[in-house]
């Protein structure tokens, strides 16, 4: 084999190795951008999930704004990666639902907290969303000190959660009347909050619960006073009563006497 054979095989090898490095390179980078593809549209759902099946009581407007922004971003990145129509859509739709909430002023509706199964559904949303941040913080998608005073609502919402719970049992105890068990659930709520007793954040719920237990207490006080007149008033009508009834019998029998 002459040189010059040598040559041209040596270049047509070299050649099918670089397309096939080539080829490699473009799968490998097809992989990663499918990976990354993958990634973005599963944070999308988790998002999408915090900001519809957190109760509003959990979700303060501050940080339901950054949820918002955050599947925005999310959006943005899956677009830079595969432009595509229906994905440009629900960007539009989810700009349209950022402008209406920030614009409304109606509160959002408290979610009662009447299921144990419920509550402990939302604790795992509450941990779900503490890892969320942690990894956002890592990215640099959040702010160290956004994240951790959200950090710091998770766990603190974790404590409020149980009380809230019990404040809902008492508020139905005091509706079919049964105020002496609607209090004993309240305190079991204040309970809840006994470990946060120092936080600032829980100052409001606390004293709230407090208010709520001192008023039913003067209330059963009050309906305790009043029984206790209402059992002396019946008493003495009914020492009356008697005085009277003997009186009557003395006067029947000293006429039949006389007669």
């Amino acid at each position: 084999m002459t040189a010059v054979s040598i040559t041209v095989l040596l270049l047509v090898i070299g050649g099918f190795i670089v397309f096939a490095i080539v080829l490699q390179l473009k799968e490998q980078a097809r992989l990663a951008k499918l990976r990354q593809i993958a990634t973005l549209n599963n944070q999308l759902r988790q998002v999408r999930r915090y900001l519809d099946e957190m109760p509003p009581q959990y979700q303060p407007k501050d940080m339901r704004l950054w949820l918002f922004s955050r599947m925005l971003q999310l959006h943005d990145k899956l677009l830079a990666l595969q432009p595509d129509t229906t994905l440009t859509r629900r960007r539009n739709h989810l700009a349209e639902e950022i402008e209406e909430f920030q614009s409304s002023k109606q509160k959002r509706r408290a979610k009662p907290m009447s299921d144990e199964v419920l509550i402990v559904e939302v604790k795992r949303l509450f941990d779900s969303f503490e890892t969320f941040l942690t990894v956002a913080q890592r990215d640099k998608e959040i702010d160290s000190d956004l994240a951790y005073r959200y950090i710091q609502l998770m766990h603190f919402f974790k404590y409020k959660i149980n009380a809230d719970h019990y404040a809902y049992l008492a508020r139905k105890d005091f509706l079919s009347g049964r105020i002496d068990k609607a209090l004993e659930q309240y305190k079991e709520a204040l309970s809840q909050l006994s470990p946060l007793k120092d936080s600032a954040q829980a100052q409001p719920a606390i004293l709230k619960l407090k208010d709520v237990i001192q008023e039913l207490e003067e209330k059963l006080a009050l309906q305790k006073a009043e029984k206790e007149v209402n059992q002396k008033s019946e008493n003495e009508k009914e020492e009356m009563d008697d005085e009277w009834n003997k009186f009557i019998e003395d006067s029947d029998f000293k006429e039949k006497k006389r007669f």
